[in-house]
């Protein structure tokens, strides 16, 4: 009863320090809270001053109502302080989890920052919990609650990574507040909980899950079902659930099924992938270690495949089951498969109406298969539908062929209807060279014939040409400073690519082509500096800063001008014979790109 007294006296005299100290004479307000002051003076001195206090105040001359305004004040606020509770009601018990957990002792003023990512929306909150992740400053066991509490975050990155690692670093000491707060018919957050509990627990936790199984939400019911393929004496009831209603159980049910790995269970995911159900059972077959359940997959899409009619195949649905059974293969490859492939690439109607996603698939697989049969088919290939799968064949060749027999496989068709598709492949097999150039670490490139070189020279593909330069060539060197003459502006990507190839077969012309290159072109049309751009510049030797720096001088945006004077500092910096092949600007560049 004291401390109501009080804090309402406190709250009239907050009112009076805003509304003026001089109307405190005589406030009625405070005149009414005086007699419950009085009598608690009766009970205790310190009370008597305080309503003495009052009295002053009530009574004050204009010209000392501050003074006892603030006095009053003053001694509530000393008494208040000194009547609050430290004690916590309720019966005093260990903490539970505490006697299994290395508790870390850090400052609380570390903690705070997580537990507010934890548990309060905002920005930057993913990455203040990598940062404490990284710092180990999560394994705290103060931040049980907020991390279990993060798992129904609405931001799906940070119920993940609680899940993944927060959470599961705590091991048994997060059990107690993982139990305390599931519920069966909540959502994602307890289907996160359950399956962390299971986790913890093991089998201990399987009354649990066959109970949140049966009575729970759905998305609660498809965690626990999919945590049930654990155990193998489950298997009749998850092949019930495979016959649920919701697809989310359905799913589940095919998943636990995967991991149950019988003969029904296999059967049964099988009987999915031939049905509606066909997209569920997908990730099944992939997982489970069942290898007949994923060749029977692979028959029933050459079965597609076989009775596939020219009306049907018109349809992208009608090649689903076809891509659907290259997804399951997951990285699995056998004759079944590499005879699925040949039997694709060999019908028509797949070159002719099959979707784009699902030739890139088979293609993809194709290359990639390591076996004799499959190479020597995907080699074959160059002759069929026009070109169309040339650059297949040709990945097949470089891989099981010498370079000089590729070129004598595939130089023939630069005189045929085929000249554009051989140049798009042979580009689709080299990297750029603005990106041979900057790696950090080299790559083993494809041998390739010198011959091709000329080749595509004589054939004026600028593209390739740059892709396939090495060592110093007379001829490609022409060929390349023909190029950037014909086109000196540093906007075009081909002038660039062809600058690049100059300093890598290590033209001493170079230099003043690139040069002539800036000082031709249109500066206004230069926006930005790109990456390669920027690499080019830096390829300049030390020697040339100062000409670099006059160029500057004309350009129109000074956001790209402060990108090259940047440079010219780093070519200053670089050896009188302008060695070091741009590292230095590399170095540069990545600092400001990542």
């Amino acid at each position: 009863m004291s401390l109501e007294t009080l804090h309402e006296l406190d709250r009239e005299t907050r009112r009076l320090f805003i509304a003026g100290s001089k109307l405190a004479r005589g406030d009625l307000r405070l005149t009414k809270l005086l007699p419950a002051v009085k009598k608690l003076g009766e009970a205790s001195p310190v009370f008597a001053r305080v309503a003495q206090a009052v009295e002053l105040t009530l009574g004050a001359e204009p010209d000392e109502a501050d003074t006892r305004l603030l006095d009053l004040s003053a001694l509530l606020h000393s008494i208040m302080h000194t009547q609050g509770r430290t004690d916590v009601p309720g019966e005093v018990s260990p903490l539970e989890g505490a006697d299994s957990f290395d508790y870390g002792m850090q400052p609380y003023r570390k903690l705070k920052p997580v537990i507010e990512a934890l548990t309060v929306k905002g920005q930057g909150r993913m990455e203040v919990i990598r940062q404490a992740c990284e710092e180990g400053t999560v394994r705290d066991y103060r931040l049980i609650l907020p991390a279990i509490a993060a798992l129904d975050d609405s931001y799906a990155e940070i119920p993940e990574i609680a899940e993944e690692k927060i959470v599961p670093g705590f091991g048994q000491a997060a059990l107690p507040a993982l139990l305390a707060s599931f519920r069966p018919d909540g959502g994602k957050g307890d289907s996160r909980r359950l399956r962390l509990i299971h986790r913890l627990q093991g089998e201990a936790a399987k009354a649990l899950l066959l109970r949140a199984a049966e009575e729970g939400s759905p998305e609660v019911r498809a965690a626990a079902v999919e945590q049930l393929g654990s155990y193998a004496d489950q298997e009749s009831f998850l092949l019930a659930q495979a016959d649920e209603k919701r697809k989310e159980v359905r799913r589940a049910a095919l998943l636990a099924l995967a991991r149950v790995g019988t003969p029904a269970a296999s059967d049964r995911i099988y009987r999915a992938f031939a049905s509606k159900d066909r997209e569920l059972a997908v990730e099944p077959i992939r997982l489970c270690a069942d290898e007949e359940l994923s060749q029977r997959a692979v028959a029933y899409a050459r079965t597609v495949n076989e009775n596939m009619a020219e009306d049907a195949a018109k349809s992208e649905e009608a090649w689903a089951p076809i891509q659907s059974a290259l997804d399951a293969l997951g990285d699995r490859k056998s004759t079944e498969s590499t005879a699925l492939l040949k039997e694709l690439f060999s019908n028509p109607l797949f070159a002719a109406h099959a979707p784009y996603w699902l030739q890139r698939t088979a293609g993809d697989r194709l290359t990639d298969d390591d076996g004799q049969d499959a190479r020597s088919f995907a080699v074959s290939l160059a002759d069929n539908n026009r070109g169309r799968y040339l650059g297949i064949s040709l990945y097949a060749a470089v891989r099981s062929m010498t370079p000089a027999e590729v070129y004598e496989r595939f130089s023939k068709y630069k005189v045929t209807g085929k000249r554009k598709a051989l140049a798009e492949s042979m580009q689709a097999l080299l990297p750029t060279i603005s990106i041979t150039m900057m790696r950090e670490e080299q790559e083993e490139p494809f041998r390739l014939d010198p011959r091709w070189l000329e080749l595509f020279i004589e054939q004026d593909e600028l593209e390739v040409v740059t892709r396939l330069v090495g060592d110093f060539d007379r001829p490609a060197e022409r060929y390349l400073l023909t190029k950037c003459e014909a086109k000196p502006q540093l906007a075009e990507e081909g002038t660039v690519h062809a600058l690049l190839a100059l300093f890598k077969i290590g033209s001493k012309q170079a230099p003043d082509m690139l040069m002539h290159v800036l000082a031709a072109g249109q500066r206004r049309t230069i926006y930005y500096l790109s990456p390669e751009q920027r690499y080019l510049l830096g390829l300049l030797p030390g020697s040339y800063a100062d000409k670099l720096e006059q160029y500057t001088e004309k350009l129109h945006y000074p956001s790209v001008r402060e990108q090259v004077l940047e440079i010219v500092s780093e070519l200053r910096e670089k050896p009188e014979d302008g060695s070091g092949g741009g590292k230095g600007i590399v170095e540069w560049i990545k600092q400001r790109m990542y």
